[in-house]
Parts: C-alpha cells; sequence; structure tokens
C-alpha cells in the first residue's frame, strides 16, 4: 500500500486579538474548576481583567474583519455525547479542518459538539492561515489528557495534541502539531458539550505543573 508522504512541523505561536481572548477565556474557566476564582467572568465579549491589546494586533483586526462562517453540519452519530472524551475528539477534529473557502470567516464545523450559545457554537474558530487554493487541512487529535475537574464533574478542561495534514488529495502533506486546551460542560440530560476552546499558551502551560 502506498502511503502519501508527509513532512512534519510544529507550528510557531501567533498572537492575535481574539486568540488572547479565547485563551484568557480558557484561562479563567480552567482557573475556576480548581477553585482559585474569586470574581466573576467578564461579560462575553469584554477583555479580561488586566489584559493588554498591542498595537500590532489592533491593526490586523481592523485590517481584515472576520465574517461567521457557513452553519455548522450535524454531528457524527458515532460520537458517544456521553463520553467526554469521544466528543472532545469530535470537536477539534471538526473545528480545526478547514479549507480554502474559510479564508476571512471564521469555522463552525465544531459547533455541533459545542454549548449552545457559547463562543465555540456561535462564533467558532477563526482561521488564521486557511490552506492554499487546491488543498485542505484536516485535523486529527494524537494526544487528550484531562487537566482539571470541578467537585461535582460537570466541567473538565483538557490538553490536547492536534496534528493537521495539509495538501492535495493524493499529494505530499505538511503536518503541524499544535496543542489546544478545551473546556466541556455536562449538560441536564448526560450530554457533554465543548464551553470553551483555545490555543494553549505559555502561560497555561505553566499551570498545569
Amino acid at each position: 500500500m502506498t502511503r502519501t508522504p508527509t513532512r512534519t512541523r510544529t507550528r510557531p505561536a501567533r498572537i492575535s486579538l481574539l486568540a488572547a481572548l479565547s485563551a484568557a477565556a480558557v484561562a479563567l474557566l480552567v482557573f475556576s474548576l480548581v477553585g482559585g476564582a474569586t470574581q466573576a467572568t467578564p461579560p462575553s465579549g469584554d477583555p479580561p481583567s488586566g489584559a493588554a491589546i498591542g498595537e500590532e494586533d489592533r491593526r490586523a483586526v481592523d485590517a481584515a474583519p472576520v465574517r461567521r462562517g457557513a452553519p455548522a453540519p450535524p454531528a457524527d452519530p458515532a460520537v458517544d455525547p456521553a463520553d467526554p472524551d469521544a466528543v472532545a475528539r469530535a470537536y477539534l477534529a471538526a473545528a480545526h479542518s478547514t479549507t480554502p473557502d474559510d479564508a476571512g470567516r471564521t469555522s463552525l464545523r465544531g459547533a455541533a459538539y459545542a454549548v449552545p450559545g457559547s463562543p465555540p457554537a456561535t462564533v467558532g474558530v477563526v482561521v488564521l492561515d486557511p490552506p492554499p487554493a487546491g488543498q485542505a487541512r484536516t485535523a486529527t487529535v494524537t494526544a487528550l489528557s484531562l487537566v482539571t475537574a470541578d467537585a461535582g464533574d460537570r466541567r473538565r478542561a483538557y490538553r490536547a495534541e492536534v496534528g493537521t495534514a495539509t495538501g492535495a488529495p493524493g499529494g505530499t502533506a505538511v503536518v503541524d502539531l499544535g496543542t489546544r486546551h478545551v473546556v466541556l460542560a455536562r449538560q441536564p440530560d448526560g450530554r457533554w458539550l465543548v464551553a470553551a476552546d483555545s490555543p494553549a499558551t505559555p502561560e497555561l502551560l505553566a499551570g498545569e505543573d
């Protein structure tokens, strides 16, 4: 069997206004799960207290407004919604698989696995670097570990290693490796859904030690 050649690289960190706010939101959620939060989370869309936004980030956001992506496809019926690990893997694989058509807009491919009204369900993932024309990017979770959970096991925070293979069908694929943090919430009917998704920043990684 002929295997499609791949080249593996680690994607450098890319800091943007939206990514920074998303990371801060996940940091607050993880912090609250371990009982350290003493103040309410800022309203949706408001920068967290102490957050600093650079002029370069402001110019980038002003110069490239992002449109909301196409409606979300339905969830895969093979994914058990009562299994938080399975939901996290399915969400990350769907949310971070992209096509050239995602340029200039968000991707809502993972929204079916997200809490209704949450950023992953209503905004989706901001596609910073869509694949070139004629290529596609497919995401796969290569490692998933539980970081923390609340006392009632209604919230879980995971650290995931996500690999993305980018290339033309049948051609050489370039594999990028990145790390994400996701927070899942258990619903009254027993389903687990994603409440937040963020890149793993150095600050969040340091908090895992």
